[in-house]
């Protein structure tokens, strides 16, 4: 996988591995799209226990601790309260 946060950027394509309990796994990440062989080959690979793999895209790149806090009244990152 990257270590550079700045290599993230539309191109970029994320293998998610998903557990039958719902937790999601970051398993790869491309610069590119990658060819069905690469994600096939990183799937085997990846450890048995994940119900699904997700191969995604980012819609959207927010990056941590972000100025913009259209929320309004909660920090950023904190989960909405009912």
């Amino acid at each position: 996988m990257h270590s550079d946060p700045a290599a993230i950027d539309y191109k970029t394509h994320i293998l998610i591995g998903v557990r039958a309990n719902g937790v999601m796994t970051v398993i790869a990440d491309w610069p590119h799209v990658p060819r069905q062989t690469e994600a096939q080959k990183e799937i085997d690979g990846a450890r048995n226990g994940y119900a699904t793999f997700v191969l995604c895209t980012p819609t959207s790149i927010i990056p941590a601790g972000g100025h913009g806090n259209a929320t309004g009244d909660r920090p950023f990152g904190s989960t909405r309260r009912s």
